[in-house]
């Protein structure tokens, strides 16, 4: 068996990170995210995965080149056009054979059983299995409702709080057989949640695994700040939190005298000066420098970063190659993008800056 996985979005929600860095390159402790996923996927006995994308797809394709997967086949379904979650599967048909096939959508980050799903699929002998978890605040998401066979019966779109009947929401990884791919138009943007899934609930055709796993939603600042640190804890593997890692590149120099709080990962050719504070929960990309007195923490810097004397990133993501001048401060889930320079004791608080040159795009 195979599986898709979507990645075409453009990732608007993560701008300005994604003009230039697709949103499956995001990092989580230092490992691209689909790098974290296609690992999940091979280590459930799947043959192989279709990369159904859209934007930005070479960079997807280069950070694969270089892997070696152990008999696990990758390929490659590119849209040129946006075709939606049911579009993006359809696009990937040539590349499926015979019987069912797993989907994930490539934004949420999660520790789910892949297996586990796949064979709750095959012993209903339902068309489509979506796998569903439960969630303390049930108005931000849809919900599901299920009987006690496990059948889907209803969805509920971001209920008011006296419509909510249940708490189980959508996770973006389904089991689904060949045929369904019929229902899906060719060479259109076609929803699968809003189109072809209630199609199927009404069949009776549409089940449901009911899963405890760990799951975020990775498509916001805030989400993708608490992924990294539930990856940096390692709740995103086992559930729990576990502060204790220190994962630290054998060729990134820090002084002596830095301060490096735990959990954090620091990739290869980074410097840290002394009295530098480095954690908790900061992921330093390769080749990032952290000046004398500065702190780096709650943070994700990608890669060449550079944190002058002084300056302090909290609760934020910065782009590649940004510099982040003497004695300034970006705080309260900035988001800066490539190249972004903050100047000299400039104060950036809950802001997406793309250039230099160009004012504010949006409050987070």
């Amino acid at each position: 068996m195979k599986a898709v996985i979507l990645v075409g979005g453009k990732g608007t929600r993560l701008r300005p990170i994604t003009y230039s860095v697709p949103k499956a390159l995001m990092p989580l402790q230092n490992k691209p995210y689909i790098g974290h996923l296609v690992d999940a996927l091979r280590a459930s006995d799947l043959e192989g995965a279709v990369l159904s994308m859209g934007y930005l797809p070479d960079p997807i394709q280069a950070y694969f080149a270089e892997w070696e997967l152990d008999g696990f086949k990758l390929q490659y379904a590119v849209e040129d056009h946006p075709l939606g979650t049911a579009g993006g599967i359809k696009n990937a048909e040539e590349h499926l054979e015979d019987g069912p096939f797993l989907a994930t959508n490539g934004d949420v980050l999660t520790n789910i059983d892949f297996s586990k799903v796949i064979e709750t699929h095959k012993k209903s002998g339902a068309l489509a299995t979506i796998a569903l978890t439960a969630v303390e605040n049930p108005t931000a998401y849809g919900l599901v409702e299920i009987d006690h066979l496990l059948r889907v019966q209803r969805f509920i779109e971001k209920p008011s709080p006296e419509q909510i009947t249940t708490n189980l929401i959508n996770t973006g990884v389904y089991v689904i057989e060949r045929e369904v791919l019929e229902m899906i138009p060719e060479g259109r943007e076609v929803s699968i949640e809003r189109e072809i899934f209630p199609d199927l609930q009404a069949a009776g055709e549409l089940g449901a695994y009911v899963s405890r796993a760990y799951w975020r939603d990775i498509g916001t600042p805030q989400s993708y700040l608490a992924a990294s640190r539930d990856a940096l804890s390692g709740a995103a593997v086992r559930g729990k939190e576990a502060v204790e890692c220190l994962d630290l590149h054998p060729s990134a120099r820090i002084s002596g005298c830095a301060d490096l709080l735990p959990p954090i990962s620091i990739a290869e050719e980074c410097e840290v000066e002394s009295g530098a504070t480095v954690g908790r929960y900061a992921a330093l990309g390769k080749g990032c420098y952290v000046g004398e007195g500065a702190v780096v923490k709650e943070s994700v810097l990608f890669e060449g970063v550079q944190v002058e004397e002084g300056a302090i990133i909290h609760n934020s993501i910065v782009g590649p190659g940004a510099v982040i001048r003497k004695n300034a401060v970006v705080s309260d889930v900035s988001v800066l993008g490539a190249d972004y320079i903050v100047g000299e004791e400039e104060v950036v608080l809950n802001q997406k800056v793309r250039t230099i040159a160009e004012p504010l795009l949006a409050r987070s």
